[in-house]
């Protein structure tokens, strides 16, 4: 065996590919983290899936491409052995097949984690329709506690508990009528399904958690611009005792209770105000970078 066998496709989809997303998000925070919520939920989302996009480069083998010095794609080179042995030689058989099964672990563990995330699914569904939700304009009235979240990915609806404070509602609403119209919990569930896969990758939480906080922060925003930061702080703060979400697969007003200081902090200072050519510049730079790693890995 030799250092060579690093570059095979079966390492770089189990290993280099997803450690370098990973590494390449961490050394990137310093700056996305005073980027606008809605380019920070964008970054964090093609984060995560860009280890399931270098995934899917197709294989051309008439193009010229195949002699370049990647080995992609990893769907056909992965399925090759990556060294042949001598059959005499117990230790090398045995790191060969080792080598040769690795292709099945990010398969298999696509497929896990995108069942997990189908069965979450269909359990939300089932707790939202136990709630004999009622639906009254664009919200949909559940006779409950003061919960507040959107559910549904293709479909998404704003769910508001019968108990919520009449004061709270216009604030709340605002909030989840931009869970809904960005499909926030659509591109979470994307996210979490795909990275989740890459579950030996130390690191990989932290993405979904961005992703999850700049979810939370983008809604805050637009609450803000129409009902004011008071507002929004007083019915946040409201929540934080209330169950807000059914379930996993959901956007909830106060979800994440460790969010909230985060939140305040965000709702307390003024709107941060970036040129728009520097916006435009640090979102061509995320999107080049990314687009770099899932072609090149």
């Amino acid at each position: 065996m030799s250092t060579g066998l690093l570059g095979y496709p079966q390492i770089v989809v189990t290993i280099w590919g997803p450690l370098a997303t990973i590494a390449l998000w961490r050394a990137a925070r310093p700056v996305t983290r005073r980027l606008p919520p809605r380019e920070r939920f964008v970054l964090a989302v093609l984060t995560a899936v860009t280890p399931l996009l270098a995934m899917s480069v197709p294989y051309l083998p008439g193009s010229p491409a195949r002699d370049l010095p990647w080995r992609a794609p990893h769907a056909w080179g992965i399925t090759n052995y990556v060294f042949h042995v001598d059959r005499q030689d117990v230790v090398g058989t045995a790191a060969a097949h080792l080598f040769h099964a690795l292709w099945v672990l990010p398969f298999a563990s696509l497929a896990a984690s995108f069942a997990i995330g189908a069965v979450q699914v269909v359990r939300t569904a089932r707790r939202v329709a136990a709630l004999a939700p009622e639906r009254n304009g664009e919200v949909w009235l559940v006779h409950s506690d003061q919960m507040a979240c959107t559910v549904g990915l293709l479909r998404p609806r704003i769910l508001l508990g019968s108990a919520v404070p009449a004061a709270h509602v216009p604030a709340i609403v605002a909030h989840e009528r931009v869970h809904a119209k960005a499909r926030h919990p659509l591109w979470i569930f994307v996210a979490t399904c795909s990275l989740r896969a890459w579950w030996w990758i130390p690191g990989w939480r932290a993405v979904l958690d961005e992703a999850r906080l700049a979810a939370e922060l983008w809604a805050d925003q637009g609450a803000r611009e129409t009902r004011g930061a008071g507002t929004v702080a007083k019915a946040l703060l409201a929540q934080l005792d209330v169950a807000s979400s059914p379930a996993e697969a959901s956007s909830g007003f106060a979800a994440h209770r460790s969010e909230l200081a985060h939140r305040a902090r965000a709702l307390a200072a003024p709107p941060r105000e970036i040129p728009a050519p520097q916006l435009w510049l640090a979102r061509a730079t995320g999107g080049l970078a990314i687009a770099l790693v899932i072609v090149l890995l």
